[in-house]
């Protein structure tokens, strides 16, 4: 029996096609809600506030002094936004419908039956005898396959930032600052190790930058220093500095 266009037409295609595209639509979606996500979790608190990371160096300031500098960095700035987006899907669907038909005929015939007929001739004689009947079969046999394939190709790829979000990028870039940090008067002492007052070795002009209070730091304590009365003449220092203090080099911070 021949194959009619009923057989394909019967075929739920809205289903069959559909079912994979509304997939990718929603995969599409998916992804969109996770970058969005991505950017909020990442670049900004829980109250809406950029989230920065600082960088703390020192470097030589104008006057060719060592001085300590902070780089204040969005932290959104330094990873990459995730924009996956699929760029193409194709869907390829066959429908194989084969019918078979078979007929089958089988005839046979037998002779049975009498039939007699004699003669004499000169010599010999002649008897016939015989029966006849006949026999006939016939059979058909229908078979039909279906066999269905269905392929799906989809590839992903990271396309460009919205305009939103390249804009958003680019404000947070200018936000990108350095900021100078106290000045450092680098000096050595000289003696005093063990004791409240410190023998300093450095430039007289940057030592006469040392004000009260001013101090610096030595394995993990704070100390603050008094400036001598006399050019030249020791610094208190309080609380009383350590004896492996002697020959050290120290960074004292000149506030702004």
């Amino acid at each position: 029996m021949p194959v009619s266009g009923r057989e394909i037409a019967s075929l739920d295609f809205s289903n069959l096609i559909g079912g994979p595209l509304d997939a990718i639509v929603r995969t599409q979606a998916k992804s969109a809600i996770t970058t969005a996500n991505f950017i909020k979790e990442v670049g900004f608190d829980k109250d809406g506030n950029l989230i920065t990371v600082d960088f703390k160096y020192n470097k030589k300031n104008d006057a060719g002094k060592n001085q300590e500098f902070t780089l204040t960095v969005p932290f959104l700035t330094m990873l990459p936004v995730p924009y996956i987006t699929i760029y193409e899907a194709v869907i390829d669907f066959n429908a194989k419908i084969t019918s078979t038909t078979q007929t089958q005929l089988d005839t046979s015939s037998d002779y049975e039956g009498e039939m007699s007929a004699s003669a004499k001739y000169w010599f010999f004689s002649v008897n016939v005898t015989g029966k006849t009947s006949s026999k006939k079969k016939t059979s058909y046999t229908d078979q039909e396959e279906r066999s269905f394939d269905m392929h799906i190709r989809v590839e992903a790829r990271n396309q460009d930032m919205p305009a939103g979000t390249d804009r958003l990028l680019t404000i947070l870039e200018e936000a990108i600052g350095e900021k100078k940090g106290p000045k450092i008067v680098i000096a050595k002492v000289v003696s005093g190790g063990g004791s409240t007052t410190l023998k300093l070795d450095a430039p007289a002009s940057d030592l006469e930058k040392i004000k009260a209070n001013y101090g610096f730091s030595y394995s993990g304590a704070q100390y603050k220093l008094t400036p001598p009365t006399q050019a030249g003449g020791d610094f208190t220092v309080a609380p009383q500095a350590p004896a492996a203090l002697t020959g050290q080099t120290i960074e004292i911070a000149l506030p702004e």
